[in-house]
């Protein structure tokens, strides 16, 4: 049972992995970036929505929020009949130095501005007692952080008209700091950033000049740039295909009993060279591209043995009594194939005169391998294919 559902994952795996690079190798580069960028897009914005939950869930916040929008003297600062908590909550927890701080809005006070109030607050670590089990030892004891408020303060309200510019932070409740703020914390100086922007990253000071960020920063570039490389390549590779098979079907050539007598004699030839006893068309019905005139004919056709695959390259002549004799046989590796096929004119596959000429030009500058006299009178008669 395990091993069925193991190979069950396996096979699930393989195939979702197959559409991956169907997916990859089938779309233009200009959709494969967008689709990148997309996904970074929502990477971030996931990360910062699970910032955002993080910071709102935290007894700290959730408790001074609540204390705001109790407060009379929140009230008269702000000059509103009414205080919000809610919109975006800026600051950190630092769980091992056990340091925390937000930055709260409060909404608008009565001259139009945006209010936001600081808390910052600190762990206290406890040892809490296993309890007794009944059925083993007991359960050990583990931390547990207790986290104090130590600091609230107003904020003057930004942008508005009334008379609160210039003024210093009001503070509700201080105590002395046990554990210094990290560098985390939401800066007080003042900038050109939108506060609602700023409290939705973290503090992008400590972020330019942490060495972590940094590191974090270089492995995300080369990790995109290996995708991208391999992306292009996947890409590239694809659209050579597309354009190879193109070429070949302008280059198809009718496979009747002279040519497959050629090209089973040219199988053999190649056979005794590479010592391979296997060898057979790559395509079922077997495939033969090139062109024939009236007494020559050039032409190749992909085969395959159990070690590699292949492209036979193949030149013969008719001679006076109407036999075919194999002038050439040599072996090429796909991959020069496609690039010589696909190279120059051919790029858009729309010449039938350069791909027939790309096909003579690569059987010329082969080295033909050795001809066994049973090459001659390979086959009578056949088609011709019109230059």
């Amino acid at each position: 049972v395990h091993t069925h559902g193991a190979y069950t994952r396996c096979v699930y795996m393989a195939s979702r992995a197959s559409r991956a690079f169907s997916f990859v190798e089938n779309t233009s580069l200009r959709g494969l970036a967008g689709s990148c960028a997309l996904a970074g897009a929502g990477v971030v914005v996931s990360g910062l929505v699970m910032r955002q939950r993080m910071l709102r869930e935290h007894p700290i916040c959730q408790t001074a929020c609540d204390q705001l929008e109790r407060s009379e003297e929140v009230r008269r600062w702000l000059g509103a009949g009414e205080v919000s908590t809610g919109g975006v909550v800026g600051g950190y927890v630092d769980i091992q130095e056990g340091t925390a701080a937000f930055r709260i809005p409060l909404g608008r006070s009565a001259d139009g501005g945006a209010a936001y109030a600081r808390v910052e607050a600190e762990a206290e670590w406890l040892r809490v007692p296993g309890a007794a089990s009944a059925s083993g030892p007991p359960v050990e004891e583990r931390a547990s952080a207790r986290w104090l408020l130590r600091h609230l303060e107003l904020e003057p309200p930004q942008g508005g008209g009334g008379g609160h510019g210039g003024q210093p932070p009001l503070v509700l409740y201080s105590l002395e700091a046990s554990v210094p703020e990290s560098k985390w914390a939401p800066s007080r100086e003042p900038s050109a950033i939108p506060s609602a922007v700023r409290n939705l990253l973290p503090n992008t000071q400590a972020l330019l000049g942490d060495s972590e960020a940094h590191r974090f920063v270089l492995t995300l570039a080369t990790a995109v740039m290996a995708n991208a490389v391999a992306f292009t390549y996947l890409h590239r590779r694809a659209r050579g295909l597309e354009r190879v098979g193109r070429v070949l079907e302008l280059l198809r050539l009718p496979v009747d009993r002279p040519a497959a007598k050629l090209r089973a004699a040219a199988m053999r030839v190649a056979e005794r060279s590479i010592e391979a006893r296997a060898l057979q068309p790559k395509q079922e019905g077997g495939g033969l591209y090139g062109w024939q005139a009236a007494d020559t004919l050039y032409a190749l056709a992909p085969v395959v043995s159990p070690a590699a695959a292949y492209d036979l390259l193949l030149a013969a002549r008719r001679e006076g009594n109407g036999e075919w004799e194999l002038t050439h046989v040599s072996l090429a590796e796909p991959a020069e194939t496609q690039v010589r096929l696909t190279r120059g004119g051919l790029a858009t596959g729309d010449s039938l005169a350069i791909a027939q000429a790309a096909v003579a030009e690569m059987i010329g500058a082969a080295e033909s391998l050795p001809l066994a006299p049973s090459t001659r009178g390979a086959g009578r008669g056949g088609e011709r294919r019109r230059t």
